[in-house]
């Protein structure tokens, strides 16, 4: 693999997204900033940051071989390498002392340019945090309107609502389990009349 224009080097590690390049051996050939900022903050170096290593060897190594991830990882660099396979991506956290945040982990193949020639692997590493946070809102959001969704049996006298299991629950109860409603409670001014018909004048007389 011939090695990176000081340009192109200049501006891959002025870049956030963590990249790495791999020669088709397996070995870790180049690192931008980012990837070895990673790398250092959530335990990884001195390997992953170091060009030199065998990151095939690496990750089939005793010390990675029970993660999923990394069996994950290392069969689909195969596939890459060997051609059988375009691209991969994949999601999977990382846990420092200070927070847990999500990545989205890329591998495309390296070709030689105008041909189809692969000579290595890019792999690159975006931080997906806050869009994953995103992503369980809406997912909780989502759980909270399919549980609204369809018909629900309301008792015409009392106004109770049986759930799924036949319990007749009352509206508050059921609205406060199934949505963040949260009831405050008033009296409208119809039942005022009917309730307390000698205080109703007061409805009569807005100003006061």
């Amino acid at each position: 693999m011939t090695e990176l224009s000081y340009v192109w080097l200049d501006a891959i590690h002025s870049l956030k997204l963590s990249i790495c390049i791999i020669s088709p051996d397996g070995t870790l050939e180049h690192v931008n900033q980012a990837w070895a900022t990673q790398a250092i903050k959530y335990g990884l170096a001195p390997h992953w940051d170091r060009p030199g290593t065998n990151l095939l060897q690496l990750l089939g190594s005793s010390t990675y071989k029970l993660s999923p991830l990394s069996s994950h990882l290392l069969e689909h660099f195969h596939q890459i390498l060997h051609g059988d396979s375009p691209y991969f991506q994949t999601e999977f956290q990382m846990n420092s002392t200070q927070e847990t945040r999500w990545f989205l982990a890329e591998i495309t193949p390296l070709t030689k340019q105008g041909t189809t020639q692969i000579e290595g692997i890019l792999f690159t590493c975006s931080d997906i945090t806050e869009f994953k946070e995103i992503e369980f809102q809406l997912i909780e959001v989502m759980s909270n309107i399919s549980a609204l969704h369809g018909l629900l049996p309301i008792c015409a006298v009392c106004k109770k609502i049986k759930d799924h299991e036949n319990v007749w629950n009352p509206l508050e109860k059921y609205m406060k389990q199934h949505t963040s409603i949260e009831f405050t409670h008033d009296i409208c001014p119809e039942c005022i009349r009917l309730l307390y018909p000698k205080y109703s004048s007061a409805l009569d007389q807005p100003d006061q």
